[in-house]
């Protein structure tokens, strides 16, 4: 992941602490392709048509592994117990020739990807990012560009990027993949941009060329690879500001010459946030790491978050978020137009960590009983009302003179005492009260004064059997509260509108 954008994090969400070869190096010789070409792409495909299906899934699952997995933050007995065990190598400066010996004792017997894919469904998920290529260099797939991946390098032989994506389209989920475009330690890159985050320690003579080298004859073929192969649902960039405007557009189109449907996000521009909205090269905006943003921006935007402080496995990183919070950071994010990409980091065994499964089941039954205000669901007017929402637009306001958007209503009117997010499909409001209501709610934003010429049919509370008794006024919409919680956590009013 990366570890160089500002992080702007919402008051209620708990805050992370971030830390931050030579001999397979020119064997780029080609050899025949061993996986069948992909069909002719569609011709014609909109932005709008691409992002349909991202849109309404709203929750995936994000997957850091590879060969950092076995030394799981430990590097001759110095441990990183916090931080991105992903980065150990640049962390150590471990020499290429020395960190590539891992993917010989890379063999995780117990990977399994159908089950992996059967985990993000049971917790609600509708897509799944798995890291191709991260900084380290290594390919976590076949590759004709080098011998150094998984299926060619290790004793396990598979081609874990097959295997999953077929899991993934066998069970109705989408497929992505990760691919670090601008950052490579095992190959000389040059002294890189400001971040100097490339492999300086191995390579400390290479220069730009090198990189334009690396782009034209390795990094941008292999995406290719993985588009032709794969045929990913969506490619996951992550970079640093190395490309010249001209590798971009190359890049770019190649993606939609050969893959006009496969969604982009924005960091194959840059990693930092786009300075105009919508930004070009790509179809939503990655914030930035467990980042959630202030306020809707009215384009398409996701936050990839992790569980604990690393996203790769890290075997003494124990600052797990719990389920509440993690439920509580899917709604908000939701209620401002964002998709929220949880991460979980698997062992070297190919096990997912039994305490990311279980928070993933524990925000799984949650969804099984509110997932409709989540999954599909559009910003609403405003994204919530509540302490924490009156406290971010006083806040707003007072950086800036104009109104803030999605400001609090009259002051005249008693402030709600319980946090509420909104979210929107159809003719059908979804009040998430983040606390349990000790007594009838009064959601201020649905007062008769708010939502003009909008008669309210019916009210309900997800997973209740009780009904609600309702009574609407300029103030507000006052809801009165079942007897029991039907789930642990937020809960869901739904308020359905007539038909205008």
């Amino acid at each position: 992941m990366n570890t160089t954008m500002t992080h702007h994090r919402l008051a209620a969400t708990a805050s992370l602490t971030i830390l931050i070869v030579l001999p397979l190096l020119t064997a780029y010789a080609a050899s025949p392709t061993r996986t069948p070409a992909a069909p002719m792409p569609k011709a014609g495909l909109t932005r709008e048509q691409r992002i349909q299906w991202w849109r309404e899934a709203r929750f995936g699952m994000f997957i850091h592994w590879g060969l950092y997995s076995i030394p799981a933050g430990v590097w001759k007995d110095k441990v990183h117990a916090t931080g991105y065990s992903e980065w150990l190598m640049f962390a150590e400066k471990i020499p290429a020739r020395e960190y590539e010996l891992l993917a010989g004792r890379f063999n995780p017997a117990k990977f399994d990807a159908k089950a992996w894919a059967a985990i993000a469904k049971k917790a609600g998920m509708k897509y799944m990012v798995l890291t191709t290529k991260h900084h380290d260099g290594f390919s976590m797939f076949r590759s004709r560009l080098t011998p150094y991946n998984v299926a060619d390098a290790t004793p396990f032989k598979r081609d874990v990027t097959r295997e999953l994506s077929d899991a993934c389209h066998d069970s109705g989920l989408r497929f992505g993949c990760y691919y670090s475009i601008d950052r490579d330690w095992y190959r000389p890159q040059g002294p890189g941009n400001n971040y100097k985050q490339n492999n300086v320690w191995d390579f400390p003579d290479s220069k730009q060329k090198d990189f334009d080298r690396y782009f034209e004859g390795f990094a941008k073929p292999q995406v290719e690879e993985l588009l032709t192969n794969y045929r990913p649902d969506l490619l996951w960039f992550d970079e640093i500001d190395m490309k010249s405007d001209a590798q971009v557009e190359d890049l770019y189109q190649a993606i939609r010459k050969l893959r006009p449907e496969c969604v982009v996000n924005s960091r194959i521009q840059g990693c930092r946030f786009p300075k105009q909205i919508p930004p070009p090269h790509c179809d939503y905006i990655t914030s930035g790491d467990n980042e959630i943003l202030e306020k809707t921006l009215g384009f398409e935007w996701e936050n990839p978050g992790s569980m604990n402080t690393s996203y790769g496995y890290n075997q003494n990183d124990h600052n797990w978020v719990d389920a509440k919070e993690i439920v509580f950071r899917l709604v908000d994010i939701v209620s401002k137009g964002g998709n929220y990409l949880l991460n979980v980091g698997p062992t070297s065994e190919g096990l997912i960590p039994q305490p990311s499964i279980d928070r993933l089941m524990e925000v799984g039954a949650w969804m099984e009983t509110n997932g409709e205000a989540i999954c599909g669901t559009s910003p609403w007017r405003i994204y919530g009302e509540g302490p924490l929402f009156d406290k971010a637009v006083a806040e707003a306001r007072g950086k800036s003179k104009d109104p803030a958007p999605g400001a609090a209503p009259d002051a005249a009117v008693e402030p709600s005492t319980i946090d509420i997010r909104f979210t929107a499909k159809g003719n059908s409001v979804y009040a998430i009260c983040l606390t349990w209501p000790e007594k009838d709610v009064l959601v201020r934003a649905l007062g008769s004064k708010r939502v003009p010429h909008k008669a309210i049919a019916a009210v309900s509370m997800l997973g209740s059997k009780d009904e609600v008794k309702w009574r609407q006024s300029d103030d507000g919409l006052t809801l009165s509260v079942p007897r029991e919680k039907p789930c642990r956590y937020a809960s869901v009013y739904r308020i359905d509108f007539k038909n205008e």
